[in-house]
């Protein structure tokens, strides 16, 4: 696991990073989940990845919004959502997923818990942690969705 952490940091250029910050005062994280903790933060993931922090099995990686806002203004090129992403993927092989949401139709991993709760919040109005009230289809992964959408749009439709 170690090895294939290191080759994702070479990958996505986090060597490169010089500390500046622009990543972290641009991410929206702060604006949406209020009073975060730094290892959460851009800067605070690319720090914990150098210093061989063990990312996989924590959360920090699962807050991340992969709006690729960070990566957009580093002027070092670091490409931290598409790290985050290879992170969380290579989480879900060794089974840390617990901050994954799975789609209850084919199983598979589709969206991080945090970015879910966020959502149902913003769109329904009702988030209490560990219960989450929404519709059907926002626990379907996207490919899930559209096929659930279109078998009931065949149903509904005249004749």
């Amino acid at each position: 696991m170690k090895a294939d952490i290191e080759r994702l940091v070479r990958q996505h250029g986090l060597l490169a990073c010089f500390e500046c910050g622009k990543c972290t005062a641009s991410c929206p994280l702060g604006e949406l989940f209020g009073d975060l903790d730094f290892g959460h933060t851009p800067r605070g993931i690319v720090e914990k990845a150098l210093a061989d922090a063990d990312l996989v099995t924590g959360d920090a990686i699962w807050y991340c919004l992969t709006c690729d806002v960070c990566t957009k203004g580093c002027p070092c090129g670091v490409r931290l959502r598409d790290f985050v992403e290879a992170l969380r993927r290579l989480a879900v092989q060794a089974g840390h997923d617990a901050h994954g949401v799975r789609c209850r139709l084919c199983g598979k991993y589709f969206i991080p818990d945090t970015t879910l709760k966020l959502l149902v919040g913003k769109l329904l109005g009702q988030v209490e942690p560990g219960r989450v009230a929404a519709p059907e289809y926002l626990w379907m992964c996207p490919r899930c969705r559209r096929r659930h959408f279109a078998h009931q749009a065949r149903r509904g439709a005249p004749g």
